[in-house]
């Protein structure tokens, strides 16, 4: 029975919990296979099995009563792999993308895109017709998740190619070998870090970048959510940020609150 309020969605995953909490005496904690996005450090670092994200769904499915066994697949691999019912959850699933035969998570993540260019003075970017004719990197699927002004302004750029080596297009701007790149803020402070350098930089904001989680089963969308509910209010949700990000930065209650409306 589809649950269509997340009241009733709440009472489902309470009832659900219950009865694992029954059979905890006699089997394992329950295993979700959860499809997530590549190396893609700080959310993501599969050198150390850690990173904000990776510890962040980890400690959520924990506290929703299951064990999370994540499965590292490119973005554009994730839903195709989902639909195949052979995975419990698949993460990374843009606000504006809602298929009705699964359930979704509020928003367990904030993506702040930004395009960026060096402070040289060759390049002000005010808006994105500023990266007409211009030389331009962004990450895997922008195209796909950025809107369709962003789809636009590709067609009047001078080069425009996508990339999951996220390094390469810091490295590729720091050169001068392109023009402006389309990152997350965070990831690109986590490169400057790592390359010792702090470029004067402009950036132009990008709008949304909150992505939730799809489920086949609703109690456990319930459950995620009440983990991420309570997760929210306490001081190791900031602490977890500042260990892998330049500040804390993942306000969600927001997004979640506009989405139930």
């Amino acid at each position: 029975m589809r649950c269509y309020s997340f009241i009733g969605c709440l009472c489902c995953s309470l009832l659900w919990l219950f009865s694992l909490s029954l059979q905890a005496g006699t089997q394992q904690t329950p295993v979700v296979q959860v499809l997530v996005g590549l190396h893609k450090p700080p959310y993501f670092d599969l050198t150390s099995d850690s990173g904000y994200e990776l510890e962040l769904l980890r400690a959520l499915f924990t506290a929703a009563g299951v064990r999370a066994e994540f499965t590292h697949v490119p973005n554009g691999r994730l839903m195709p792999l989902f639909k195949t019912g052979t995975f419990d959850a698949v993460t990374l699933q843009p606000m504006h993308t809602t298929l009705p035969e699964y359930f979704y998570s509020c928003p367990y993540i904030h993506y702040q895109n930004v395009v960026t260019s060096l402070a040289d003075g060759r390049l002000d970017i005010h808006s994105l017709a500023d990266l007409a004719k211009k030389r331009v990197i962004a990450f895997q699927t922008a195209e796909q998740v950025l809107g369709e002004e962003f789809r636009w302004v590709i067609t009047q750029m001078e080069t425009y190619s996508e990339t999951v080596d996220q390094k390469s297009q810091v490295d590729m701007l720091l050169r001068g070998r392109a023009d402006a790149i389309v990152l997350d803020r965070n990831i690109l402070g986590h490169h400057l870090d790592a390359l010792a350098v702090e470029p004067t930089l402009t950036l132009l904001n990008l709008p949304g970048g909150f992505y939730r989680v799809a489920f086949h089963r609703p109690e456990l969308a319930a459950a995620f959510d009440q983990a991420q509910q309570q997760l929210w209010q306490q001081p190791a949700f900031g602490e977890l940020q500042l260990r892998h990000f330049r500040q804390a930065n993942q306000n969600l209650q927001p997004a979640c609150d506009q989405l139930r409306r």
